[in-house]
Parts: C-alpha cells; sequence; structure tokens
C-alpha cells in the first residue's frame, strides 16, 4: 500500500503542488501506513507535514484538518505520549 500511495504522491506533487488539499490528504494516507507498520516517528513526521499544508490551505478549524491532529495525537498515543 505505501508503494501505492507514494506513486500517488509522486502524481500529485506533479499535477496539484505540495500546497493542494488533495496533496495533504495523501500524505496523511501514507502516515496512516507507517502508523500501522509501526513506524511512528515517520508516521509523525508525515502528519505533521499534512498538517503543515491543511492549515495553510484549509485553515486550522476544517474537518481535515481535524482528522490529521486526531491521528497526530494517535501516533503520540501508541508512543505513550
Amino acid at each position: 500500500a505505501l508503494q501505492m500511495y507514494e506513486k500517488v504522491l509522486q502524481i500529485q506533487l506533479a499535477t496539484l503542488g505540495e500546497h493542494h488539499p488533495e496533496t495533504a490528504k495523501t500524505f496523511g494516507s501514507i502516515g496512516n501506513a507507517h502508523l500501522l507498520k509501526g513506524e511512528i516517528d515517520k508516521a509523525l513526521q508525515v502528519h505533521e507535514k499534512a498538517l503543515q499544508i491543511q492549515q495553510a490551505t484549509l485553515g486550522g478549524m476544517h474537518a481535515e484538518t481535524a482528522k490529521t491532529y486526531g491521528s497526530i495525537g494517535h501516533a503520540h498515543l501508541l508512543k505513550g505520549e
């Protein structure tokens, strides 16, 4: 799955650019894949990237931004933080 998400990301970066809500969603999917693989630090890094894009494009009070905050919180919980 991670390879497919990476392929999607390559296409989105080429067609939509880095600062697009759909690109942020794909970063979130990649973060979730890392989380499922137990790669929590990598998941946090990618989710933080998604969050930056969402805050810039959607704002802090958008449902997708809130979902990403939840994903980051879940990752910290798995780390015992």
